[in-house]
């Protein structure tokens, strides 16, 4: 028979996008989730029940199963505190909730494993001390040999739990991060912090974890897998066959998980490195404009008029390679941009590719292979007519219109507005709706369904200053 825990539960699972929203706006970086706002809660759960639950009962049915009062009545948290208004979900429960969605994991950090290898630790103890005279009809081998196999699958768990966090952190920080043209010498806030997390994660997480599954490193007993791998051993002595399978089969498996933290590794590295490159450049500039800053401040005289600094001045050392460029005077203006030869010979290096391949006639021919058309400019003329052709659109938007969902009315009025309207053209229009109006950011999720194209998005307000 059915109790009400095991109904509350499944009615949790059914309906788990509410615990995502109340995760997605509650947990810190690290993914730790101390306690949410039963205020909060409250709203987000009676949004959510409006917007996907139509029948009256069934509303009535899950709304009754996930109050707060009766999940602590099943025991489901793990503490409430009314005075305060704040509650948490059992650790076990909240974590198989994160573990549905990989980005939502919190990885394992060096703490972790200390605690992993605190509890191998002291079976690695038991189990060395016997020497391999295992007693099966002991009760206290019973006991201890229960606990390594249990300690075993908590630790395969622990650690396939963290491959599967770094792997949902790094395809959702190389999204963000990807975005991005590193060209640019100035990066948004959110492609700084993801660096910022993909620095943090290598040090943190990466690493502490290849050093606890690096098989060559397991030399001395500083090592969880050492300790396993010698536990392991102890066993072959012994007429404890399947048992000695079982801890074979958990070491190999947490073994291999040491080849999917490396490509994770190398796929976050090429960002790390991006960010040291970055950083150089951003030094190397300081650095330059500083030196010549000093020699121009130091030049000055009295009338504080410039003094020029000589092109052979060891300043522009550094600069050696552009020394072939045109000096910028007012009579060159219309001149060449750069100083070739007056008789460009390239017979030389013909012959060194002859030399090397065997097709190299084809370099001496005039033939070339057409070069391909990007069609970048066309593409950027055509978004900025489109973005005109949105800007006119939304000349008679009517902001009140968007005191309870700005991202809806917008929707609604391009639809009738705009001819083939897309939904992302949403995002482009918002920079023209309500001058003079405030956005007011809300914890509502919400979605929007427009030929055979989905929308999810958090519901934002347009407010007028002087109702404030």
């Amino acid at each position: 028979m059915e109790t009400n825990a095991q109904n509350t539960v499944v009615t949790i699972f059914q309906h788990v996008d509410v615990f995502y929203t109340m995760l997605d706006h509650y947990s810190d970086p690290s993914k730790t989730v101390v306690g949410f706002q039963i205020s909060t809660y409250e709203s987000v759960l009676q949004y959510y029940l409006e917007q996907n639950i139509l029948d009256r009962n069934d509303r009535q049915r899950i709304a009754s199963a996930l109050d707060v009062s009766n999940m602590s009545a099943c025991g489901l948290l793990s503490f409430i505190n009314d005075s305060k208004g704040v509650f948490a979900l059992q650790k076990s429960l909240l974590e198989t909730i994160q573990a549905l969605d990989s980005k939502r994991i919190r990885e394992l950090g060096q703490p972790d494993l200390d605690i992993i290898y605190a509890q191998m630790r002291s079976l690695y103890d038991y189990f060395i001390k016997k020497g391999g005279a295992y007693d099966r009809y002991d009760p206290d081998f019973q006991e201890n040999m229960a606990a390594l196999m249990d300690t075993l699958q908590d630790i395969l768990g622990k650690i396939d739990h963290n491959v599967r966090a770094l792997e949902g952190s790094s395809k959702r920080l190389s999204e963000i991060v990807d975005s991005h043209d590193f060209n640019q010498l100035i990066m948004s806030d959110q492609v700084r912090n993801a660096l910022d997390e993909i620095i943090r994660i290598s040090k943190r997480n990466i690493q502490p974890t290849l050093r606890f599954l690096n098989e060559k490193a397991m030399a001395a007993d500083a090592s969880a897998m050492y300790l396993i791998r010698k536990i392991k051993e102890s066993f072959r002595r012994t007429t404890f066959h399947n048992e000695l399978a079982s801890i074979s089969a958990i070491e190999m498996k947490l073994l291999s998980y040491s080849e999917v933290i490396k490509n994770i590794r190398k796929r976050l590295y090429r960002y790390v490195e991006m960010d040291r490159q970055q950083r150089e450049l951003y030094d190397t500039i300081e650095k330059q404009f500083n030196e010549l800053y000093g020699k121009v401040v130091s030049r000055l005289d009295t009338k504080l008029k410039g003094k020029q600094l000589p092109s052979g001045d060891p300043l522009f050392s550094s600069a050696r390679m552009f020394w072939g460029l045109n000096n910028w005077a007012r009579s060159g203006l219309t001149s060449s941009t750069l100083e070739f030869p007056d008789a460009l010979d390239d017979r030389y290096v013909v012959e060194y590719i002859r030399g090397k391949q065997d097709k190299a006639d084809a370099l001496a021919t005039r033939k070339r292979t057409p070069a391909k058309r990007t069609g970048s400019v066309q593409s950027a003329l055509r978004k900025k007519q489109r973005v005109l052709r949105i800007k006119k659109a939304m000349t008679g938007f009517n902001p009140s219109c968007a005191e309870s969902d700005l991202y809806q009315a917008i929707h609604d009025h391009l639809m009738v507005k705009l001819d083939d309207y897309r939904l992302r053209d949403i995002y482009d229009a918002l920079h023209f709706a309500g001058k003079g109006h405030c956005i007011k950011a809300t914890l509502v999720r919400k979605e929007i369904i427009y030929k055979s194209q989905k929308l999810t998005y958090m519901v934002k307000q347009l407010e007028n200053p002087a109702n404030g």
